[in-house]
């Protein structure tokens, strides 16, 4: 980065620290400007707040906070499934002056200890499917308030009003009637309000610590300040859903821990309502029967859910038949031949976006105009997109260089959307943040017109023969197969050549003809008669890949092993297990042979 000038009047500048806009007080906004439009509906609990409820919700929970002990910067861990309440703990957190820590509720007791261990919460809100959880942070010291999801504080006198026959959605409305105002069938008496909590907060105060996967260690706190949040949620509202406002509806499909909680908050700035799935985990059977009963405009996924939800689309309807504007999808690559079914069948609704928890996703966007008409690259990669607003990417080298276009490198980021750095990770502070850019760590370049395509991870390259190989370009040749369902290709240790490849293929279902006779043996496991899931024996299918791969790669990229499994392996956040696929496969190989 270039020196200062010492003969600038600003050398010696320093900003003056300045109070901040509490991120809850977008919520506070939107009340006073829609107060009897709904803002969230969670139906398997029989609860529809409006905006106005909504923000005495948050307003009750934060006094509730602060009158537990918790003060400005103090962390309040929120570990629950989704629910109606915790909408509310994520809006009631921020008004306290609290900082959000919501891990995985699919975490083990273990490992939420040590997130616990990391960000020393003031006070907890759990839900009851985490209660030996709480017994055992209780056990290690901890002596701040509980408070249980199901049981936050209402704001007013009455109980949470249960949804009445006269307020259940109507299978045959439009968007507009399913999802207008939810004026209560009865008067409800609200008790003498208390004087408003003290949310002042301090631009850069940290309030959301984002958690890490951990996919390469611990699981660390990305920091985001109420300055950088209210960036990241503005963007979010102005490249994903720009015209979504009261009488749309946005579905909530996937943990509002991670990215799905920030695309919910962002919903404020149009009044959307935020509407939980019901039943649970969405499948291709519940997805349409919600998307159709609610008019649902925009949702948060991940490919495997959008390719549900492009399978179950009912037949007999065209693009133009349903209510979807905006389906966003982020969180891992989506095939090419999966995205044109899914514009196939919903029309140009698809928006994806590419980014890490250090950014929230806001790097990239691929827009629904682009979808489809970009081509791949010649490995076969589709892009990301392009630089989200406010966002700038440059590709840089080994040496911290920026590179042109078309020339591969490291991905960084600079924008109001990267994190302030991770908390108490000195070390790792200065290796992403280094040379004052974010490092991601993903291999990729940009293309002349600003297209971002990502060709790898610098944590999962390896050395083969003294050529660096980055296993995404071998594993999206893979996926074209169309009896591989999901291929991992790792390096491991190997005397010969420093490392070779290995991948690990999970097989598809492979369609037969109706008549076709499928063999019964005990190694082609359950069929009915139409879905083989091993239509051709393994050997022949290693052979077949072997193959496909030389058609299309350098000699030193393709794999020297394949190995089959009947699951991936996957975190607790729904990744790839690559790191312990890497392990297994490297046991008694090179030196240890």
């Amino acid at each position: 980065m270039r020196a200062i000038s010492q003969t600038s009047p600003a050398k010696d500048f320093t900003p003056t620290p300045r109070r901040g806009v509490n991120v809850s007080h977008f919520l506070t906004q939107t009340a006073r400007r829609i107060p009897d439009r709904l803002a969230v509906v969670d139906d398997d609990r029989g609860q529809r707040w409006t905006w106005a409820e909504l923000d005495d919700r948050a307003e009750a929970l934060a006094a509730a906070l602060q009158a537990g002990g918790v003060g400005r910067r103090d962390t309040v861990l929120l570990v629950s499934a989704n629910h109606a309440e915790v909408v509310q703990s994520f809006w009631g957190i921020l008004r306290s002056g609290g900082v959000i820590a919501p891990p995985n509720a699919a975490l083990s007791t273990e490992e939420l200890l040590g997130i616990s261990a990391e960000v020393a919460p003031a006070a907890v809100i759990a839900d009851r499917a985490h209660t030996e959880f709480v017994t055992a942070l209780q056990a290690e010291g901890f002596t701040g308030p509980v408070l249980w999801i199901g049981e936050l504080p209402t704001g007013d006198t009455s109980p949470s009003r249960p949804l009445s026959a006269d307020t259940a959605p109507d299978k045959g409305a439009s968007r507009r009637e399913v999802v207008g105002s939810a004026e209560a069938d009865e008067e409800t008496h609200a008790e003498t309000p208390p004087a408003p909590v003290d949310s002042t907060v301090e631009e850069d105060d940290p309030c959301w610590y984002f958690f890490t996967s951990g996919s390469t260690g611990r699981p660390k706190a990305a920091t985001f300040t109420h300055r950088h949040l209210g960036a990241v949620l503005a963007n979010h509202r102005c490249d994903l859903f720009p015209d979504e406002d009261e009488t749309g509806a946005s579905l909530v499909l996937a943990p509002l821990s991670h990215g799905a909680g920030i695309h919910m908050l962002a919903q404020v700035f149009g009044g959307t309502p935020t509407i939980i799935h019901p039943g649970g985990k969405p499948s291709v059977e519940s997805l349409w029967p919600a998307i159709d009963a609610y008019g649902i405009t925009n949702a948060f996924t991940v490919p495997t859910i959008l390719n549900r939800i492009a399978a179950g689309y009912p037949d007999g309807r065209g693009p133009e038949d349903h209510t979807l504007e905006r389906v966003i999808y982020a969180g891992a690559p989506m095939l090419a031949a999966d995205q044109a079914r899914a514009l196939e069948r919903l029309g140009p609704c698809l928006v994806q976006y590419f980014g890490l928890a250090e950014v929230t996703g806001a790097i990239t966007i691929l827009r629904p105009e682009d979808h489809g008409r970009i081509p791949v690259d010649e490995a076969g990669i589709g892009t990301c997109g392009r630089a989200r607003t406010g966002v700038e990417i440059v590709i840089l080298d080994e040496t911290g260089g920026e590179l042109p276009a078309g020339e591969q490198g490291e991905v960084c980021v600079v924008g109001p959307t990267v994190c302030a750095g991770y908390l108490g990770r000195p070390d790792a502070n200065a290796e992403s943040f280094a040379g004052g850019v974010f490092h991601t760590g993903d291999v990729g370049y940009l293309d002349d017109r600003g297209y971002l395509f990502l060709t790898g991870r610098k944590s999962d390259m390896y050395i083969s023969g003294g050529s660096n190989v980055y296993p995404r370009e071998i594993e999206e040749l893979l996926l074209t197969h169309a009896e591989v369902a999901q291929a991992v290709v790792v390096g491991v240790p190997d005397p010969q050549w420093g490392e070779i490849g290995v991948a690990v293929i999970e097989r598809a279902e492979v369609r037969t003809d109706e008549d076709a006779e499928i063999p019964a043996s005990d190694d082609e496991g359950d069929v009915d008669g139409r879905i083989n899931p091993r239509a051709s024996n393994i050997g022949d299918l290693g052979e077949r890949l072997i193959a496909l791969c030389k058609s299309g790669l350098a000699a030193y990229k393709v794999p020297k092993e394949i190995h089959f499994v009947a699951e991936m392996p996957v975190t607790a956040y729904g990744k790839i297990a690559r790191k312990e696929l890497k392990t297994e496969h490297s046991q008694g190989r090179g030196s240890a042979r």
